[in-house]
Protein backbone atom coordinates (compact mmCIF):
# COMPACT_ATOMS: atom_id res chain seq x y z
CA UNK A 1 0.00 0.00 0.00
CA UNK A 2 2.95 2.46 0.71
CA UNK A 3 4.63 1.72 -2.47
CA UNK A 4 1.12 2.55 -4.69
CA UNK A 5 1.01 5.96 -2.68
CA UNK A 6 4.68 6.69 -3.10
CA UNK A 7 4.04 5.76 -7.06
CA UNK A 8 0.55 7.58 -7.15
CA UNK A 9 2.55 11.18 -5.05
CA UNK A 10 5.59 10.49 -7.50
CA UNK A 11 3.49 10.79 -10.65
CA UNK A 12 1.38 13.98 -9.35
CA UNK A 13 4.78 15.38 -8.87
CA UNK A 14 6.31 15.18 -12.12
CA UNK A 15 3.38 15.44 -13.46
CA UNK A 16 2.99 19.20 -11.61
CA UNK A 17 6.56 20.07 -12.43
CA UNK A 18 6.42 18.80 -16.13
CA UNK A 19 8.05 21.23 -18.63
CA UNK A 20 5.53 22.97 -20.82
CA UNK A 21 5.52 24.87 -23.87
CA UNK A 22 3.60 26.65 -26.53
CA UNK A 23 2.68 25.72 -29.53
CA UNK A 24 0.44 27.73 -32.11
CA UNK A 25 -0.40 26.52 -36.14
CA UNK A 26 -1.05 28.89 -39.07
CA UNK A 27 -4.39 30.48 -38.99
CA UNK A 28 -5.42 28.45 -35.80
CA UNK A 29 -6.59 31.10 -33.09
CA UNK A 30 -5.77 28.86 -30.21
CA UNK A 31 -2.31 28.61 -28.30
CA UNK A 32 -1.88 25.34 -27.38
CA UNK A 33 -0.25 24.20 -24.18
CA UNK A 34 1.78 21.29 -24.06
CA UNK A 35 3.86 19.41 -21.33
CA UNK A 36 6.97 18.10 -23.44
CA UNK A 37 7.87 14.51 -22.90
CA UNK A 38 11.51 13.79 -24.00
CA UNK A 39 12.84 11.07 -22.20
CA UNK A 40 12.48 7.36 -21.55
CA UNK A 41 10.37 7.83 -18.09
CA UNK A 42 7.66 10.28 -19.29
CA UNK A 43 7.50 8.71 -22.98
CA UNK A 44 6.14 5.98 -21.08
CA UNK A 45 3.75 7.48 -18.14
CA UNK A 46 2.36 9.93 -21.02
CA UNK A 47 -1.17 10.78 -20.24
CA UNK A 48 -2.38 8.04 -17.57
CA UNK A 49 -4.26 8.31 -14.71
CA UNK A 50 -5.24 11.83 -16.33
CA UNK A 51 -9.28 12.19 -15.37
CA UNK A 52 -9.50 15.10 -18.00
CA UNK A 53 -7.25 17.81 -20.26
CA UNK A 54 -8.01 20.93 -20.55
CA UNK A 55 -9.41 21.96 -24.18
CA UNK A 56 -6.30 23.51 -25.58
CA UNK A 57 -3.61 21.45 -23.89
CA UNK A 58 -1.73 17.97 -24.81
CA UNK A 59 1.46 16.51 -24.66
CA UNK A 60 4.14 16.83 -27.06
CA UNK A 61 6.38 13.74 -27.39
CA UNK A 62 10.19 14.79 -28.74
CA UNK A 63 12.66 12.38 -30.02
CA UNK A 64 16.08 12.92 -30.65
CA UNK A 65 15.30 10.69 -34.09
CA UNK A 66 13.23 9.23 -36.55
CA UNK A 67 10.62 6.80 -35.28
CA UNK A 68 9.41 4.36 -37.86
CA UNK A 69 6.06 4.00 -38.78
CA UNK A 70 5.41 0.82 -36.73
CA UNK A 71 6.57 2.42 -33.35
CA UNK A 72 3.24 3.27 -32.19
CA UNK A 73 1.26 4.54 -28.98
CA UNK A 74 -1.30 2.70 -27.14
CA UNK A 75 -3.59 3.92 -24.27
CA UNK A 76 -2.71 1.26 -21.06
CA UNK A 77 -4.21 3.35 -18.16
CA UNK A 78 -5.10 6.37 -20.08
CA UNK A 79 -8.57 7.07 -18.97
CA UNK A 80 -9.65 9.70 -21.56
CA UNK A 81 -10.48 9.62 -25.46
CA UNK A 82 -7.23 10.85 -27.56
CA UNK A 83 -6.24 12.46 -30.38
CA UNK A 84 -2.60 12.11 -31.52
CA UNK A 85 -0.50 13.54 -34.53
CA UNK A 86 2.65 11.97 -35.71
CA UNK A 87 4.94 14.90 -36.86
CA UNK A 88 7.67 15.33 -39.12
CA UNK A 89 10.79 16.94 -38.49
CA UNK A 90 9.63 20.02 -39.97
CA UNK A 91 6.82 19.48 -37.17
CA UNK A 92 4.58 18.61 -40.23
CA UNK A 93 1.58 16.37 -39.44
CA UNK A 94 1.83 13.27 -41.58
CA UNK A 95 -0.59 11.22 -39.56
CA UNK A 96 -3.89 11.86 -37.46
CA UNK A 97 -5.15 9.38 -35.12
CA UNK A 98 -7.96 8.78 -32.74
CA UNK A 99 -6.92 6.63 -29.58
CA UNK A 100 -9.72 5.44 -27.02
CA UNK A 101 -8.79 4.44 -23.41
CA UNK A 102 -8.17 0.63 -23.11
CA UNK A 103 -10.32 -1.12 -20.28
CA UNK A 104 -7.93 -4.17 -20.07
CA UNK A 105 -5.61 -4.75 -17.05
CA UNK A 106 -3.04 -6.49 -18.99
CA UNK A 107 -1.09 -3.89 -21.04
CA UNK A 108 -0.68 -6.17 -24.01
CA UNK A 109 -4.16 -6.62 -24.77
CA UNK A 110 -4.13 -2.74 -25.32
CA UNK A 111 -3.71 -2.05 -28.95
CA UNK A 112 -1.06 0.16 -30.56
CA UNK A 113 -1.51 2.97 -33.01
CA UNK A 114 1.00 3.32 -35.66
CA UNK A 115 1.38 5.83 -38.06
CA UNK A 116 2.87 3.83 -41.09
CA UNK A 117 4.75 6.65 -41.76
CA UNK A 118 8.05 7.75 -39.65
CA UNK A 119 8.13 10.49 -38.01
CA UNK A 120 9.85 12.91 -35.21
CA UNK A 121 7.33 14.17 -32.49
CA UNK A 122 3.79 13.46 -31.55
CA UNK A 123 0.90 15.50 -30.17
CA UNK A 124 -2.34 13.96 -28.15
CA UNK A 125 -4.68 16.05 -27.66
CA UNK A 126 -8.19 15.91 -26.75
CA UNK A 127 -10.31 13.52 -29.00
CA UNK A 128 -11.88 15.24 -32.24
CA UNK A 129 -9.43 18.05 -31.61
CA UNK A 130 -8.08 17.98 -34.80
CA UNK A 131 -11.65 17.37 -36.89
CA UNK A 132 -13.18 20.45 -34.64
CA UNK A 133 -10.41 22.79 -35.27
CA UNK A 134 -10.40 21.90 -39.09
CA UNK A 135 -6.54 20.39 -38.47
CA UNK A 136 -5.22 18.14 -40.85
CA UNK A 137 -2.36 16.55 -42.51
CA UNK A 138 0.04 19.09 -43.91
CA UNK A 139 -0.71 21.53 -41.54
CA UNK A 140 2.61 22.86 -39.15
CA UNK A 141 3.42 23.14 -36.03
CA UNK A 142 5.79 25.33 -34.28
CA UNK A 143 6.42 27.10 -30.83
CA UNK A 144 4.90 30.46 -29.94
CA UNK A 145 6.79 33.31 -30.48
CA UNK A 146 5.95 36.59 -27.88
CA UNK A 147 2.96 38.36 -28.84
CA UNK A 148 1.39 35.73 -31.09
Amino acid sequence: MTRILFLALGMLTMSATAKTVELCIADHPYKITVEVSDNWESRARGLMGRDSLAEHAGMWFVYDEERPGSAGFWMYNTRIPLDIAYLNEAMEIVAIMTMEPCPSIIPENCPSYRPEVSYHSAIELNKDYFKRYDIGLGRQFKRCEQGE
